[in-house]
């Protein structure tokens, strides 16, 4: 790779070894990550084998089946967790975009390429060779003729650094900024992916209960699992770093959202505990129900404030907006 040229970060994943090298500008790195992690990378790396190189879109469904294969309750939102924990680690490397999320339908991995023969040629190699015709030496008056003009030119080039050096410090300090905004988007684009799963298992609970299709015990504990690992998410944004005031109340707009989906989900597992076994449909509403519609309502209004912010900042950064009803 010539000098001071980029290279956009890309996954080598060593089947037989069980290692993930991540190759950035910087060099090779190794990344540690636990077992779970290792089947992720490594089926989403046979993919890419299998087609010749190219990034596959593997789903949601078969990346669950390749890290856990026939073993039970294991849910998107799990699913997810593993995402965010390959990212966590990529990230100090700034090579989260290694991993390639799209919105409900799965994930691609970006893995290496060959490098092109011949690449490694360098500039020496073609530089052309001396020349053997003498040619006449200069006299004194040409030689302070030169020095004259060498003068000029490093004081008129000193003037202009000089007085550009300000701008091209505030430039590097606003690209560097605008780098971490990004890298914040990102982080707030998985966390919501980990919650919109998580309400799609809700969901899915609270219809399969209300019509009677699992007992009410079974809801309960599908619904507590969930908020579990919502619990967990939450938890996930006190590790995002804040670079602005306006990333700064995007979080705190989204946590006050995810707390009042958790209090709704924890009402709800407590009205189906609340039922009297051999309880029929329609089933009878509670006190719990009551408080989990309440704070429901609560947390769509705390959505809808949030997405009002961070799709302005996704927009500016190219990613992707969300609705309120989405996570």
């Amino acid at each position: 790779m010539e000098s001071g040229s980029e290279l956009s970060p890309c996954a080598d994943y060593d089947v037989h070894g069980g290692r993930l090298i991540v190759m950035t500008s910087r060099g090779r790195h190794e990344i540690q990550v636990r077992p779970q992690v290792h089947r992720l990378v490594r089926y989403m790396a046979e993919r890419n084998a299998a087609s010749a190189g190219t990034s596959v879109l593997c789903s949601n469904d078969e990346l669950m089946n390749a890290v856990w294969g026939e073993e039970p309750m294991h849910t998107h939102t799990e699913l997810a967790r593993l995402v965010w924990e390959l990212r966590r680690e990529l990230e100090p490397l700034g090579a989260t975009a290694v991993v390639v999320n799209e919105r409900r339908r799965g994930y691609r991995l970006v893995t290496c390429t060959e490098p092109k023969s011949g690449a490694s040629e360098t500039a020496a190699d073609a530089r052309p060779a001396p020349s053997s015709v003498s040619r006449p030496t200069p006299d004194r008056r040409t030689h302070w003729i030169v020095a004259a003009l060498i003068a000029l030119a490093v004081v008129a080039l000193t003037g202009v650094a000089l007085a550009l050096s300000g701008d091209f410090r505030g430039g590097a300090t606003t690209e560097s900024t605008n780098a971490g905004v990004a890298t914040f988007v990102d982080r707030i684009e998985n966390v919501l992916e980990q919650s919109a799963a998580g309400r799609r298992e809700i969901g899915a609970a609270l219809r399969a209960g209300f019509s009677c299709s699992i007992s009410p015990d079974e809801a309960a504990r599908r619904i507590a699992s969930v908020a579990d690992n919502r619990q967990s998410i939450l938890e996930q944004l006190g590790s995002i770093q804040a670079l602005t005031a306006e990333t700064g109340r995007i979080v705190t707009l989204l946590q006050r959202a995810l707390q009042q989906s958790i209090e709704a989900d924890r009402h709800y597992r407590d009205g189906f505990l609340e039922l009297q076994a051999g309880t029929r449909c329609p089933l009878p509403s509670n006190p719990s129900f009551d408080l989990a519609a309440k704070a429901d309502r609560a947390a769509t209004v705390a959505k809808k404030r949030f997405v009002g912010a961070f799709d302005l900042l996704a927009q500016e950064h190219g990613r992707p907006t969300w609705s309120a009803d989405g996570f």
